[in-house]
């Protein structure tokens, strides 16, 4: 199956869009480049719910919510990736640091699953892409309360992850070109989908009806993993003029609660460029 309906929403005008999370009808994320958190209802504009100036990180990663949290009022989790910690928006909107990663990862932080119970899993870098060789990395568990505990399961740049209806973890490891499935406790690693050499999973979402959905960084297309193994759903076209011209990735996704429609992350491969110029938009497609 390959959406090539015409999108039912697009939001432009981004640096780099990532952590695309539905809650009460609206898509939040976080956008990288530009330091702030986004809540995004389709047909209307955007707004942003945190940046620098009212707290938040220099660049914000993977976000989630503790119980008992609604709307722009609830305790919005949001990974401060450079700064190595997770960060609290309380309902009065002070923002305060709700766990300290600095002991468990010497670099930068990244993705991050919340439990509805408020028990959230964070991944990192786990080496610098740049200059090392790809090497394993743990997800660390952040208690409701703030307390860190490094898993067991080691993950190659351990990225988007969500929880299974079975209990499991699922987790795209971005420089080893799969999918894991880990227990519960991310202690063992269950089984493994292998995608594409050079593929660069990123991150993912889980359908209501099961099926995980795996935005490709590197290959610019989202892939849906069924029975049969991965199929490419949609494959992002290239920017073909102005200052953002090139090449793109899909870096996100997030299947609507209802199932019929997906949203997808996409920019400039680049990253560099990414950063000076706006290449970065949010598109969604019927499912």
């Amino acid at each position: 199956m390959t959406i090539d309906a015409t999108p039912l929403a697009v939001l432009e005008g981004l640096g780099f869009p990532e952590a695309l999370r539905w809650r009460d009808g609206a898509l939040w994320f976080s956008d990288m480049f530009r330091g702030r958190v986004m809540r995004w209802t389709p047909g209307e504009p955007a707004e942003t719910v945190l940046d620098q100036a009212s707290g938040g990180p220099e660049v914000p990663g993977g976000i989630g919510w503790l119980p008992g949290g609604g709307g722009l009022g609830g305790d919005l989790l949001v990974v401060d990736t450079g700064g190595r910690r997770v960060l609290r928006r309380g309902s009065d909107g002070t923002v305060t640091t709700h766990a300290d990663l600095s002991s468990f990862m010497e670099h930068p932080a990244n993705d991050m699953h919340v439990d509805p119970d408020g028990t959230a899993w964070v991944g990192g870098y786990g080496f610098d892409p740049e200059t090392d060789a790809p090497r394993a990395s743990r997800l660390v568990r952040i208690d409701p309360d703030g307390t860190c505990a490094e898993t067991a399961a080691e993950l190659v740049f351990p990225n988007g992850c969500e929880r299974a209806a079975d209990g499991t973890l699922v987790v795209a490891e971005t420089f080893a070109d799969r999918v894991s499935v880990l227990d519960a406790e991310a202690s063992v690693r269950l089984r493994e989908v292998a995608l594409a050499p050079g593929a660069g999973p990123d991150g993912l979402s889980i359908g209501p009806d099961g099926i995980v959905h795996v935005a490709l960084a590197f290959a610019g297309e989202v892939v849906r993993i069924g029975a049969d193994g991965p199929r490419s759903i949609h494959r992002a076209p290239a920017i073909p003029d102005g200052p953002g011209a090139g090449p793109v990735g899909c870096y996100d996704c997030a299947v609507h609660p209802d199932g019929d429609r997906i949203a997808i992350a996409i920019a400039s491969l680049d990253e560099p460029l990414a950063a000076r110029v706006d290449t970065g938009r949010i598109v969604i497609l019927p499912l």
